[in-house]
């Protein structure tokens, strides 16, 4: 087992219900190229990979033009932390350069007040979602072979990436990169078999000063910093003045999930293309 898997993330694959660690895994080939929407409707599920640290499932997909890549999260707190604090996904072919997509870039802190300030009490779960997708239309790539800086995320260069939710709630992040914005537009079949690692680092979301300043997940997920009062997203909390020892234990274990919101978090993992 490779050091790397001690010293980033613990990255792991499902098979017939077992778990254990891939030094380099295998792109899966597909026939046809995958829609950038959100969707995960293309993708064999549940996704093949899944880290501990980021919280992430993944899978990796390619076609004689695109490497597609997929993530996929189903905790909500994890997900705050992607849509406040933003997420950076590279690519780096052994011996070449890297590449990198900034997407969604990290909110400044006007901004995630504003929404806060919007947030309480009534928080709509629908509505706010809705407002992330209309506002986070650009991304910033760096490294590639014809853009760099800031782009649409459905940009016409085919470095495409997009994120939805389903009616599970669970957010599915997607990514397409052209072959030829990785390796440049004359890439040989000896440059297609290299490993690739991919690198994914999900922010920390900055504190805020002042009052409050340790409830930075108010409106999302998860309970408010005075026990049950903060309720579950989309529901009525109730305050106790006294925890049973279960609140009290539940209690600890929701303090510990939000401290990870203030904790940066990444995986890597070496991948080869699937080839014909």
């Amino acid at each position: 087992m490779k050091k790397i898997f001690f010293l980033t993330a613990f990255t792991f694959i499902y098979t017939t219900g077992n778990l254990f660690a891939q030094d380099i895994a295998k792109s899966a080939r597909v026939s046809s190229p995958i829609k950038i929407d959100g969707d995960p409707q293309e993708w064999s599920q549940p996704l093949r990979y899944y880290d501990v640290s980021t919280k992430l499932s993944f899978a990796v997909t390619n076609d004689d033009r695109n490497i597609y890549i997929c993530f996929q999260t189903a905790d909500e707190l994890n997900q705050v932390k992607i849509m406040r604090a933003g997420m950076s996904v590279s690519l780096s072919p052994k011996g070449m350069h890297k590449v990198s997509i900034n997407f969604p870039l990290q909110e400044d802190t006007a901004n995630s007040q504003s929404r806060d300030n919007n947030r309480q009490p009534g928080f709509d779960r629908t509505n706010s979602r809705n407002n992330f997708l209309q506002h986070h239309t650009m991304m910033e790539v760096n490294g590639f072979t014809t853009r760099k800086g800031m782009i649409a995320i459905n940009d016409s260069s085919g470095i495409n990436t997009a994120i939805n939710w389903d009616a599970a709630n669970k957010l599915t992040y997607e990514i397409a990169i052209p072959l030829k914005e990785l390796f440049g537009a004359d890439f040989t079949a000896a440059e297609l078999s290299k490993d690739i690692t991919l690198h994914v680092e999900i922010n920390a979301v900055k504190k805020k000063d002042g009052p409050g300043a340790g409830d930075e997940n108010s409106g999302y997920a998860g309970k408010g910093s005075g026990g049950r009062g903060g309720g579950r997203m989309g529901g009525q909390g109730h305050h106790h003045n006294t925890a049973s020892s279960a609140e009290q234990v539940e209690g600890v274990h929701d303090n510990l999930s939000r401290t990870s919101l203030f904790e940066k978090t990444e995986l890597k993992q070496k991948f080869i293309l699937a080839q014909n």
